[in-house]
C-alpha cells in the first residue's frame, strides 16, 4: 500500500479506532454478566447439547426473547466456547460496529470526510448505558447494529441530491429489509422499527405523489424482510405451540 493511501486511511479511521478503544475501556469498567442472560445461556446450551430450544428438556416453552442471540451463543458452545466470556466479546464487537455505522450514516447524509460523522461515534463511546450493556451478557448491541445497519441501508437507497434528484441505489432497500427481519428475529421490537420505516416510506410515496403504490425495490424490501421473518415465525409457532414468547403471556397477565 502506498504511503499517501496509508496516511488517508489513517486520517481517515484514527479517530473511530480511539473511539472504539474509549468504549471497550468504558465497557470493561461495568464487565458483568446479568441474571438475565444465563435464561439464554441454559437454551443455548441445550440448543448445543441436545439440538432443542427449551429451558427444560422435552418440554419446549419459549422463555427467552432473542433468538439469534440464542443461536449465536449456542452455536459457540457447540464449537466449545462459554458463554460468558463469549457474550462479552460480542457485545463489544457489535457495539464497534454500531459506532462504524453511524460514522458512515452521517457520512451518508453530509459528505465524506465531514468531522460531524465523528461526533455520534464519541458521544456512544463515551455513554454510560451504551458502554454499559456492550457487557451484560445480552443481546442488545446485536439488535442495535442491525438496527442502525438497516436504516442506512434504506438512506441509502432513497438518496437525493438537494433538489429533489435521485441519486440512491435502490438494492440497499433489499438489504434493509433483510436486516429488520434479522433485527425482529433477535428482539421483538425489530417488528416495531421495520413499521416505523414502512410508514416513513408510504408518507413518501404519498408525498411524492407517486403512481405507481409501490416501487420494484420496495416490493423487494418487503419480500427480503418476509423471505426470513415469515418461517421463522411460523417454525417459532409450531414448535412451541404460541405465537407470542411465554414472556408476553406471563406480563400481560
Amino acid at each position: 500500500m502506498r504511503p499517501g493511501r496509508l496516511r488517508s486511511l489513517a486520517l481517515r479511521y484514527g479517530p473511530l479506532g480511539l473511539c472504539a478503544a474509549v468504549l471497550v475501556w468504558h465497557s470493561a469498567q461495568f464487565g458483568f454478566v446479568t441474571d438475565d442472560a444465563f435464561i439464554s445461556f441454559v437454551y443455548s446450551r441445550n440448543f448445543a447439547e441436545h439440538g432443542e430450544l427449551s429451558f427444560n428438556l422435552g418440554d419446549p416453552v419459549e422463555g427467552y426473547t432473542n433468538f439469534l442471540w440464542t443461536l449465536l451463543l449456542g452455536v459457540g458452545m457447540f464449537l466449545g466456547l462459554a458463554p460468558e466470556p463469549t457474550s462479552l466479546v460480542l457485545g463489544n464487537a457489535f457495539a464497534i460496529g454500531t459506532l462504524y455505522v453511524a460514522f458512515r450514516l452521517v457520512e451518508l447524509v453530509t459528505r465524506r470526510g465531514s468531522p460531524w460523522a465523528y461526533l455520534p461515534p464519541a458521544l456512544l463511546a463515551l455513554s454510560s448505558g451504551f458502554a454499559c450493556w456492550s457487557s451484560g451478557g445480552l443481546e442488545t448491541q446485536l439488535f442495535t447494529v442491525l438496527c442502525t445497519a438497516a436504516i442506512y441501508c434504506y438512506v441509502r437507497g432513497d438518496g437525493r441530491d438537494p433538489d429533489g434528484t435521485p441519486n440512491g441505489d435502490g438494492r440497499w432497500l433489499g438489504r434493509a429489509g433483510a436486516l429488520l427481519a434479522l433485527a425482529a428475529m433477535t428482539r421483538p421490537e425489530g417488528l416495531i422499527v421495520a413499521a416505523v420505516i414502512a410508514v416513513h416510506r408510504v408518507g413518501i410515496a404519498v408525498a411524492r405523489d407517486r403512481r405507481a403504490p409501490f416501487s420494484p425495490h420496495e416490493l423487494r424490501a418487503a419480500a427480503s424482510f418476509l423471505a426470513l421473518w415469515a418461517p421463522w415465525f411460523a417454525w417459532r409457532w409450531w414448535y412451541y405451540g404460541w405465537p407470542f414468547p411465554n414472556t408476553y403471556y406471563v406480563k400481560a397477565a
